[in-house]
């Protein structure tokens, strides 16, 4: 009679030391601002007018950044063109500000692209 092969034992495809190597460098990618982009400057606003100025400083490419009423001056001063939306979740037709350039509308959202 034949006696069947015993089977070899799984092995994990990794140690316990790869699998903190792995945790580790996880977490350092996450960690690391990679992914998004931001703008460098300032984005200058007001809510009312006459109003302090309120300030978006170093503003991710991409994001959506709701306002309020925003009315009067606006002053780009990012490195990023800034798109000015009528809604508060940035869709629908919007008004440009490239970089450096300032001017005077209403507006409830803003997002910058590069």
């Amino acid at each position: 009679m034949r006696h069947p092969r015993p089977r070899p034992q799984a092995r994990p495809w990794c140690s316990p030391r790869c699998a903190a190597v792995l945790a580790l460098a996880g977490l350092v990618a996450l960690a690391s601002p990679g992914g998004a982009h931001a703008a460098a400057g300032t984005f200058v606003y007001h809510t009312q007018a006459g109003a302090v100025p309120h300030e978006l400083a170093d503003p991710v490419d991409g994001r959506c950044y709701p306002v309020g009423d925003a009315h009067g001056v606006v002053g780009n001063e990012t490195d990023r063109g800034a798109y000015l939306y009528d809604t508060p979740d940035c869709r629908g037709p919007a008004a440009y500000v490239p970089t450096g350039f300032y001017a005077v509308g209403r507006f409830h959202s803003v997002n910058f692209v590069p």
